[in-house]
């Protein structure tokens, strides 16, 4: 059943960044795979626990403000619900347990400060470069303050913003370097991406579900507790099931009717709502066809025709989220599966999954086989 040789390491995945237009982005509603949370529209405004302003800081506030609004922007389109995110304000978190800490990123030495005098003894940062470069956050200052202080660790394992594929393949590796370090170092784990919203409290759902014995939903329900968020429950699901039964690619083939455009492309799907990818046109058939390989799961995605965010109306859609938006989708099934693995991923794929004894021991298994590689 435990596939290790089957699921790609994280390593060699490559690292984009959300580059989009924000006006072109069209917000999509990816369900949380909880009916009572299925159509959960949130708004969320960060709670700030940071110090008194400098002058310095007053002066790059305004730079900031324009900066988080775009980012803002971008985030409510990119993951499906109004999101807000202030970076002007400063660094904002929430204990979800005694021990872990969700929030957003440090945006200076002294929040390294903030952090200690709390208790945290290890900072995992899931941001990549360009999620730091767009605010100006000079990272390598904060690690090597870190590093002096020598009583907290600063680890980085980077996963793409908005993008739920991308979380879904790198979680293994990411959970399994969190794993470590906890065990090495103790006392509270800072878990942060850039606002805290997205990545970083899926992360600690996973860690919380594959390591400390909760089920997923009662891991969800303890976070929206504490912290209002949006991680991606579905990519968490399929991440465990990947573990569990191993990851095996399909052939999937989209097709656009129509030959009375100049150009179609497809966002969504295992590419991301920041990006795009164009569609071949096959003047016999008079279609645009897009032949891609995909993991077991359910994929969401549109079509750009002309420019204009478009549902196929030969394809399965979406119910309507609150402000009437709709998707395509797709669901990929290996027919070839056997009954065991298939009632896994089934299992593991409904609305609130739980993990067997057997089931965790191989998946503790896994994250100590991984640690030993990434």
């Amino acid at each position: 059943m435990n596939c290790l040789q089957n699921l790609p390491r994280s390593s060699g995945l490559p690292l984009r960044s959300f580059t989009g237009n924000s006006r072109k982005l069209n917000p999509t509603v990816v369900s949380l795979g909880m009916t009572k949370f299925a159509d959960q529209r949130l708004s969320i405004v960060a709670q700030v626990v940071s110090g008194p302003e400098s002058s310095t800081a007053k002066d790059d506030t305004e730079k900031d403000v324009g900066k988080s609004d775009t980012y803002s922007h971008d985030m409510t389109a990119a993951m499906g619900a109004v999101l807000t995110y202030r970076h002007e304000l400063g660094m904002n978190y929430n204990f979800i347990r005694p021990d872990l800490i969700v929030g957003s990123c440090l945006q200076t030495p002294e929040d390294v400060d903030k952090l200690r005098s709390i208790g945290v003894k290890t900072i995992f940062c899931l941001q990549q470069n360009p999620d730091l470069e767009y605010f100006g956050v000079d990272i390598n200052a904060i690690r090597e303050y870190a590093n002096e202080c020598g009583d907290i660790e600063h680890l980085r394992a980077e996963i793409r913003d908005f993008d739920a594929f991308d979380l879904r393949l790198r979680l293994p590796a990411v959970i399994s370097i969190l794993n470590n370090a906890i065990n090495r170092n103790g006392g509270v784990t800072y878990i942060h991406c850039t606002a805290g919203l997205g990545r970083a409290p899926a992360v600690a759902l996973s860690y919380m579900f594959w390591v400390q014995g909760y089920k997923l939903g009662e891991a969800f329900d303890l976070l929206m507790s504490k912290r209002s968020c949006f991680p991606k429950l579905d990519a968490i699901k399929s991440a465990t099931a990947d573990i569990l039964t191993g990851l095996k690619k399909m052939p999937v083939t989209l097709t656009w009717h129509g030959d009375d455009c100049t150009t179609v492309e497809l966002s969504g799907l295992d590419i991301g709502w920041g990006q795009r990818i164009p569609l071949k046109f096959d003047e016999k058939q008079g279609l645009w066809t897009l032949q891609r390989d995909l993991p077991e799961g359910r994929y969401e995605y549109k079509y750009i025709v002309d420019g204009e965010w478009i549902c196929s109306g030969f394809e399965p859609v979406t119910s309507p989220n609150k402000d009437g938006h709709v998707n395509n989708y797709v669901e990929v099934l290996d027919e070839n599966s056997d009954v065991t693995n298939a009632a896994v991923r089934k299992k593991l794929t409904s609305d609130d999954p739980d993990l067997t004894s057997s089931e965790r021991l191989i998946i503790g298994q896994f994250l100590e086989a991984y640690a030993d590689v990434v």
